[in-house]
């Protein structure tokens, strides 16, 4: 009776106590055998489907980093500096592709603990939606690429996972850990710039929202505690733009440092807009002249042709290379490209937008999306020095034309998955019903501004469809679905077994 009266006046019991640590070592226990098994799993699935997979010119672009140490103008570089530690100095890509497997193993154990932390759902869901992750198709298929998108995809969840506990704690060194982490990210991956950017002024926003709107609603409440949340919540602001301002414009410096030019974060982002841009450029547009002239003579290489987008920017002559011809200072040429797709932007929006839709609409057509999904397997010529080079420096051996036929254990599965690419590309629909059936809607609205964000740099800035640019997406699309499920098992639950309100 004395133990039972201590438990009920808040006092635990030696059996309460014991119990609580069983249960705790049960835990623990089992998030250990949950990350053992997805990394075996990863580790198993590279012993059935080893063999290294180029991209080019991606790929090549990165083993030229490797290399030399020259930076792409059109890409960003981090992952070049891998190669060579990885795989050159090794003289082999198994060792690089040891190290992605792991890194997507940890994508997938991160994602979990954004499921258990932040989210509450269960272990057991927590680890089915793990697993799911780690199976992702769009996330395996790339652990045996020479790519940069395993590693920025770790990263990005990493990114994702302290932004939520800033959301929860609202402490600076958080904002500082987000900051210095998408610096990491776009220096693998370019693509998420732009949500970095917005999230450097949404991450205070929505913190300081979710304890001020309720002070708000509390009418009888002292006004002092309003105006502290508002000014703390506008110094974290301004703090947050101070960080991204000062590592940012580190990054462009190292940039302009190692490429032997002036700050930037690419230097070929203008030529790269009016590609993508190209079929609403107008003469009158132009910030010079003669690509005015150019542009006015677009019918020779099918300016308006949505398809020939891509070619634009790297194919003979195109768009891109006849001005080089003409404008032969490369920073001028950028430059110029840059003006003009921005005064494209700002006098015809609706045409932008038009081309955006139009990009969207090329993901909804089943025989386009698995013309998609087999061109983003890679396709090219490798030359005769390429191919001499791979073998002499990296002991790989491959064909002269990619892809390398038959498909690999992994690229079938990745064919295979076409109808699940369908459901990742409406994944702000998820998103916003996560935000509504979440615990703490607060959380769920991040997921939906990055997953929106994140398509409209899929389709608003890329010259076309494409699987692989959707990647980050799927992930924002499971972790929508793993709430909503949460969500449906508990509206399931006996009543006996719900917590208590």
């Amino acid at each position: 009776m004395g133990r039972i009266r201590d438990t009920a006046i808040g006092i635990e019991s030696p059996r309460t106590q014991g119990a609580l640590r069983i249960a705790a070592f049960g835990t623990a226990n089992a998030w250990w055998l949950f990350c053992a098994l997805v990394l075996a799993m990863k580790l198993l699935l590279l012993w059935l489907d080893p063999k290294p997979k180029l991209f080019m010119g991606d790929s090549w672009s990165y083993i030229w980093t490797a290399l030399k140490g020259s930076i792409p103008k059109d890409r960003s570089y981090f992952y070049g500096y891998l190669v060579r530690w990885l795989a050159l100095l090794p003289h082999s890509f198994t060792p690089l592709l040891v190290i992605q497997a792991l890194a997507s193993g940890t994508t997938a154990i991160v994602f979990a603990l954004i499921c258990s932390r932040f989210f509450e759902l269960s272990n057991a869901l927590s680890f089915l939606f793990g697993f799911i992750c780690a199976l992702d198709p769009l996330q395996l298929v790339w652990e045996r690429y020479v790519m940069t998108e395993t590693f920025s995809l770790l990263v990005y969840v990493l990114v994702l996972y302290w932004s939520l506990a800033y959301l929860r704690d609202r402490r600076l060194w958080q904002l500082a850990v987000v900051q210095a982490l998408s610096v990491l990210l776009i220096g693998f991956r370019m693509s998420y710039l732009i949500v970095v950017q917005a999230c450097t002024i949404l991450l205070p926003l929505i913190a300081f929202a979710r304890c001020y709107l309720p002070a708000l609603r509390n009418r009888f409440g002292a006004r002092a505690p309003r105006a502290t949340i508002l000014m703390t919540g506008l110094m974290h602001l301004i703090a947050s733009l101070a960080m991204m301002f000062v590592m940012h414009g580190a990054y462009k410096y190292a940039n302009g440092r190692l490429s032997k030019r002036e700050p930037a974060y690419l230097h070929s982002a203008g030529d790269h807009l009016a590609a993508v841009w190209a079929p609403v450029l107008r003469p009158s547009d132009a910030s010079d002249p003669r690509f005015g002239e150019l542009i006015a003579s677009g019918d020779q290489f099918k300016i308006k042709d949505l398809n020939s987008r891509n070619a634009q920017q790297y194919g003979e002559g195109f768009l891109i290379k006849r001005w080089r011809e003409i404008e032969r200072n490369p920073r001028k040429n950028n430059r110029v490209t840059r003006e003009t797709a921005m005064n494209a932007l700002w006098r015809r929006p609706l045409e932008i937008v038009g081309l955006t839709v139009q990009t969207y609409m090329g993901y909804w057509n089943r025989g386009d999306i698995h013309w998609y999904a087999q061109s983003d397997l890679g396709y090219g010529d490798l030359k005769d020095d390429q191919l001499k080079m791979l073998a002499e420096l990296f002991g790989f051996q491959t064909v002269k034309h990619l892809p390398v036929l038959p498909f690999s254990l992994l690229q079938r599965y990745f064919l295979a998955a076409w109808p699940y690419y369908f459901v990742v590309i409406v994944a702000p629909v998820f998103c916003i019903f996560a935000a509504w059936l979440s615990r703490d809607r607060a959380f769920a609205l991040l997921l939906f501004f990055h997953a929106a964000i994140l398509m409209v740099v899929v389709t608003a800035l890329s010259p076309q469809p494409a699987i692989r640019y959707i990647q980050p997406v799927s992930l924002l699309t499971l972790l929508s679905i793993a709430i909503c499920v949460d969500w449906v098992a508990r509206k399931l639950r006996p009543a006996t077994m719900r917590p208590a309100a």
